[in-house]
């Protein structure tokens, strides 16, 4: 990832609308987990963990380890994430003990490391047995856009190879879902307006930037977390998969 994407995103994670949702997202789903267990004992892995944002929250569930091998993202966990340790390490070979985590996060991570199935394979590993892995994607080929490249997206998701990936490193698939429906008729007209102006959609601005359109996502994607606790989508912007080890 381009290095003025990881001061956005650092300047954006608290307030801005997709990680605030993102964030609810991620309790919804890892809430049978989290209330089982007391803080004191619960070890969480944020993985490719960025600027800390996305896994800082867990601090108050318990104590959370953020990896990442881009050394200026942890420089941004220790300014800013003091409940966060930092550990600089790849996802296809993470610098952690066999069975040392109750729960892994992986947000908007997998898509952008070569070797995914290795990736998933040690999150499984550090996951101790019962233990929780959940993963939140981009989803759609087709709904490839030029902020993918800005970020140094190499693919996008379907639910199903996404959920084939956590079966293959012997993970058993709790939930997997699409997610932000409401984004993607949008996503699909604006990737097919950068394709057409294509030296226009190089110089393309980071999504972070468009900032007016919280007040109206924001409540959207609450509605759609209502219906989220009840049921599946079958199309979406992103694709999660909660998965536990056996």
């Amino acid at each position: 990832m381009e290095l003025e994407e990881y001061a956005r995103i650092a300047a954006a994670e608290d307030e801005h609308w997709w990680y605030r949702s993102t964030r609810a997202l991620m309790a919804q789903l890892l809430a049978p987990w989290l209330e089982a267990r007391s803080p004191a004992t619960t070890r969480i892995l944020d993985a490719g963990c960025g600027p800390g944002g996305n896994g800082a929250w867990l601090a108050t569930r318990g104590t959370v380890v953020g990896v990442d091998l881009a050394m200026e993202a942890l420089e941004f966990v220790r300014a800013r994430r003091p409940t966060t340790a930092p550990v600089r390490g790849g996802l296809t070979a993470l610098p952690l003990a066999d069975a040392s985590f109750d729960m892994a996060v992986a947000i908007t991570v997998l898509y952008s490391v070569p070797d995914d199935d290795g990736a998933v394979r040690e999150l499984a590993r550090v996951v101790r047995p019962g233990g929780a892995v959940l993963a939140v994607e981009p989803a759609f080929e087709a709904l490839r856009r030029a902020h993918d490249r800005t970020v140094h997206g190499l693919r996008r998701y379907r639910r199903t190879g996404l959920t084939q990936l956590f079966e293959g490193a012997g993970l058993r698939v709790q939930r997997a879902t699409y997610a932000y429906a409401f984004l993607a008729p949008p996503a699909a007209v604006l990737g097919l307006l950068e394709r057409r102006h294509e030296p226009a959609a190089a110089n393309a601005r980071s999504d972070l930037e468009r900032r007016p359109l919280d007040r109206l996502f924001r409540p959207l994607a609450s509605r759609e977390r209502q219906w989220l606790a009840k049921h599946d989508l079958p199309v979406g912007l992103s694709v999660a998969v909660l998965a536990t080890r056996t």
